[in-house]
This record gives structure tokens, C-alpha cells and sequence, in this order.
């Protein structure tokens, strides 16, 4: 593989770090259909541990990302569940949408849920006390949920994503060396320099190592560290 196609490598090839008890947790959660709140800064996993829970759970479910307000939730819903409806009116929506629910019950995965109104609170309110649904949300914190942490208040309720430890932040370092192919460079420091500069945050360490497969960030053998770095972090910044 050539140095510039490194970087198309999907990184759900690179081991899971770190996560073994949350992806457990979530799956008994989806199994048994009780919903679940994942918390996390960017970077931190919650994206793939959706993805490594769906994969060991046959429950059916629907993903939805970054809903920002109730009509294009429901716009979203109402076409994944083949709603039929007379107009497109939230009106309209949301009753064929939780009928639907209540026939079809499903686990509802939003991602990036950021200042909830209350219009948003009262409609997934009624999914969570429906029999058979579940939410999995997932948000930088409880506190940036808005009206939706009325909801899911419960401790019990969340899986908050910490920073790996220092093994399992070298484990993940070295599976994303192999994956994006760079043993053929000066690694001793630029090891360090990653690990250090990212706090055991998974995401920042998979992505320092995607951006040192591309030939700008080297100077022959060596790694250009802070450019790299500086072109990396705007990702898990906001």
C-alpha cells in the first residue's frame, strides 16, 4: 500500500481499547431493552462502542445523528419506519411515529445530542416509557444535554467514557503503527510525544498515527510532530 492511501484505512480495523466492560454493559442494555446514556469528550469512543455493541446484539434499532430539533427527529423516524402520513406536519409525525414504535418496538441510537428543547424532552419521554424502546444517547456530558437530562438523570443510566490507561493507550498506539504501516519510521519519540499530548484519549492517538501515514508530515525518517499535532486537534475541540 502506497503512503498516501494509509490514511483511507477504516479505523474499526484497529482493536477496540479499553472498552471491554462498557460494550458489555451496553449489550446486556440492548438485550433486555433499557436505555443507556454515553458520555464522553470527542475522540473518547462512544461512536465505536455503539458500533462494537451493535455488532453482538441482534435487537433491531435505528440510529440518528446529531438530531438538533424535534420536526427533522420525526422527518428522520418517520422514514426509516415507512410512516404513512397525510402531511409532514410534527402534528402528523409524531403519532405515527410512537404507533410505530408501539408496534415495531426498536432502540433508538442518537448521537451527539447537544441542548435538548422541550419539545424534544416530551417526545422522547413518551419512548422511553414505552414498552420494548430504548434511547442510547450519547453526549459530551449530562450537563450538555439541555431539558433531555430531566430524563436520563439516573447515574445508574450512564456509561461514562474515561481516558484509557497508560498499557492500554500503548496497546492502542502500537495496533494503529501496524495498521497504518509506519514501522519504518523514528517511533521512540514520536511515541511519547503522542501518547503524552493525548491523555489516554483513544481517538486523538488513532488520529496522530492516520495523519504520520501522509509523506507532509515527515522529514525522511522522523515524524514533524507539531504540525501533525496542530492539524489534529481541531477534530476533538468543541
Amino acid at each position: 500500500m502506497k503512503a498516501a492511501d494509509r490514511s483511507a484505512i477504516d479505523d474499526r480495523l484497529i482493536p477496540l481499547a479499553g472498552r471491554r466492560d462498557e460494550v458489555r454493559e451496553l449489550e446486556c442494555a440492548l438485550q433486555t431493552r433499557q436505555s443507556r446514556l454515553i458520555t464522553g469528550p470527542p475522540g473518547m469512543g462512544k461512536t465505536r462502542l455503539l458500533a462494537e455493541a451493535v455488532c453482538g446484539c441482534a435487537a433491531p434499532y435505528l440510529l440518528i445523528r446529531g438530531p438538533r430539533v424535534l420536526h427533522d427527529l420525526l422527518v428522520q423516524l418517520a422514514g426509516m419506519l415507512a410512516c404513512r402520513i397525510a402531511d409532514a406536519t410534527s402534528m402528523s409525525l409524531k403519532p405515527a411515529v410512537l404507533d410505530a414504535l408501539k408496534h415495531e418496538p426498536r432502540a433508538i441510537f442518537l448521537e451527539d445530542v447537544t441542548d435538548a428543547d422541550p419539545r424534544m424532552y416530551r417526545f422522547l419521554q413518551a419512548i422511553y416509557h414505552s414498552k420494548g424502546n430504548c434511547l442510547i444517547v450519547t453526549a459530551r456530558s449530562r450537563e450538555s444535554l439541555g431539558y433531555l437530562r430531566r430524563l436520563l438523570w439516573d447515574p445508574r443510566e450512564e456509561i461514562r467514557l474515561r481516558p484509557l490507561k497508560r498499557a492500554e493507550a500503548a496497546g492502542l498506539f502500537e495496533a494503529a503503527v501496524a495498521a497504518y504501516k509506519l514501522d519504518s519510521l523514528e517511533l521512540d519519540g514520536f511515541r511519547s510525544q503522542v501518547l503524552r499530548s493525548a491523555r489516554g484519549n483513544p481517538g486523538q492517538i488513532v488520529a496522530m498515527c492516520r495523519l504520520a501515514a501522509q509523506p507532509q508530515y515527515r522529514l525522511g525518517r522522523r515524524v514533524k510532530f507539531l504540525p501533525l499535532r496542530m492539524d489534529a486537534l481541531p477534530a476533538f475541540i468543541g
